[in-house]
């Protein structure tokens, strides 16, 4: 009887670390894919910023 429960938690405990796997490799995945489209979307606040900035440091006429 004992052997059948930690069989069958150690299935339990092997299937949630193949979820595991698949998800954390499903996210990097997605990280890796996704990049070049952060570095514009960063590229751009950091233009608005310096507009934003540029703005509040001009005389006012």
């Amino acid at each position: 009887m004992k052997t059948r429960t930690s069989l069958k938690q150690a299935l339990q405990r092997g299937q949630a670390m193949s979820e595991y796997g698949v998800i954390t490799a499903a996210f990097f995945g997605f990280t890796v894919l996704s990049w070049p489209f952060l570095v514009q979307l960063l590229r751009a606040l950091s233009t608005y910023f310096q507009s934003i900035y540029y703005v509040i440091q001009s005389p006012i006429p």
